[in-house]
């Protein structure tokens, strides 16, 4: 048996991995590369974000619930869900190259075209990384995480060295993806055997549900990336640029949650119930834990945010700081909003989420055509902040409508007002406070905690992250 201590520790080396595939090599081409460049490589890698939801169309984090409830026979959903996956990936595929033939040429379009397919092998070795974290196999994704890692790490230097131009570095993104998945599929061959039977029980269930977990994945992303298209669109590929730099330290950030998510959502989903006060005891401390370090590096952004950027990225970045108030709330609201996601989907409220999320897009997509041809990427900034309150307020109200709990104490809540209104205080005056000051600030806040958390408290989570499941 597995414990989450365990599981947290394999999948922090798997989040690593993805912190350097995912966001350090692109830190290090912001330096190789041209602003107009790296503008159009982060246009390629989110447009590829886009597609990548439609071909996976929420089946991995379906999996992730199902798969350890034993709703069906595990081979047998496994073929099916596959059945229906080949059909999202040709719908993700033929999208993406219609959306470029339309909308785009030149360097844009061939970047664009190698990515569309990038990410259709992306969705499939999701769904199989998925498949493996249900069944509490978290080593298989860390491995395989560190191979792609090593491989796109020959790649940056190959093109350093070699002088070579952006399309290889696109090319060799593409081949190290297809080397991955065909490790991954070799694995799950090996360890479960294919098994080739069609159930119509299954692709029934698979159709109904698929549909709000695909609705709500696929709108999800959008909302969060579509962005990023309209910038390249009315800005140009610099503007990009730079909105892209400041969002890969918050992509950085986020992967914390993403990791804590694919960790929790097997293990709450496990023990599930509703009327439980012990699972309602368990899911308040998760949420306490979780929200504490949401807090932590909303501050640490926002009192850093002007040497990580000048360190990692150069003078030539130096205007994305206007924008790191409003991405900071970005990065708190979606640490605040995870475990009450968590909990719709494993309640069987799928479909709540699915509202949620597409009265976010519209909200998002109004404003973001609003906002961006006047403000450029501070516009999108502040309008991704308005979303994810939005959103947040959202999950928060429909999780307490079905568990009856807000799942927080005065304690939290005041300490984490207190801790908004230090920030805001910050930006309001436009204090400039040096490296040396912000870390005392920074030691001060954390000592704070001592009187959010006592004794037992601490207790309780390290006998939670001990517990085997």
């Amino acid at each position: 048996m597995s414990t989450l201590a365990k599981n947290i520790g394999v999948s922090i080396f798997t989040f690593l991995n993805r912190v350097i595939s995912g966001s350090v090599v692109y830190i290090v081409l912001t330096r190789l590369m041209s602003l107009n460049d790296f503008g159009v490589l982060s246009f390629g890698t989110t447009l590829a974000g886009l597609l990548i939801v439609v071909a996976e169309f929420g089946f991995s984090l379906m999996a992730q619930r199902d798969i350890p409830q034993n709703r069906f026979d595990f081979k047998d959903y496994i073929f099916n869900t596959f059945i229906q996956k080949i059909g999202f990936s040709t719908v993700s595929l033929l999208g993406g190259l219609l959306y470029l033939y339309l909308y785009f040429e030149g360097l844009n379009y061939t970047i664009g075209v190698i990515f569309v397919v990038n990410a259709v092998v992306t969705a499939n070795n999701m769904y199989l990384f998925a498949i493996f974290r249900a069944k509490n196999m978290f080593k298989v994704e860390a491995w395989l995480s560190a191979v792609y890692t090593l491989a796109i790490i020959m790649i940056i230097a190959l093109y350093y060295i070699l002088e070579l131009d952006i399309t290889f570095i696109a090319y060799g993104l593409l081949v190290a993806r297809i080397l991955q998945f065909v490790i991954n599929a070799c694995i799950y061959a090996f360890k479960f055997t294919l098994k080739a039977n069609y159930s119509r029980e299954i692709q029934k269930y698979l159709f109904k549900n698929s549909v709000s977990f695909g609705a709500h994945y696929i709108i999800g992303i959008f909302y969060f990336s579509i962005d990023n298209q309209l910038i390249a669109y009315y800005c140009g590929n610099e503007a990009l640029a730079i909105y892209q730099a400041v969002f890969k330290v918050v992509l950085i950030l986020l992967s914390v949650s993403a990791l804590l998510e694919s960790v929790f959502l097997p293990f709450l989903s496990a023990k599930y119930s509703s009327s439980d006060i012990g699972f309602r005891s368990i899911t308040t401390l998760i949420n306490k834990v979780i929200i504490t370090l949401g807090l932590c590096l909303f501050v640490g952004f926002n009192l850093f945010a002007n040497e990580i950027i000048t360190m990692l990225y150069s003078e030539r970045y130096i205007a994305g700081l206007t924008i790191v108030l409003p991405l900071g709330f970005v990065l708190l609201f979606r640490m605040l909003s995870m475990v009450y996601s968590i909990l719709l989907t494993i309640s069987d409220h799928q479909n709540i989420r699915v509202l949620i999320v597409s009265i976010s897009l519209v909200l998002n997509v109004c404003l973001n055509f609003i906002f961006i041809p006047k403000y450029g990427y501070v516009g999108a900034a502040y309008v991704s902040l308005v979303t994810q309150f939005v959103l947040a307020l959202s999950y928060i109200f429909f999780s307490y409508k079905y568990l009856q709990s807000f799942l927080l104490n005065l304690k939290m809540l005041f300490f984490g007002l207190f801790t908004v209104g230090l920030v805001l205080t910050k930006n309001y005056f436009n204090l400039q406070i040096d490296f040396i000051y912000s870390v005392i600030i920074m030691i001060v806040w954390m000592l704070l905690l001592f009187f959010v958390y006592d004794r037992k408290q601490l207790r309780e989570v390290v006998g939670l992250v001990r517990r085997e499941f």
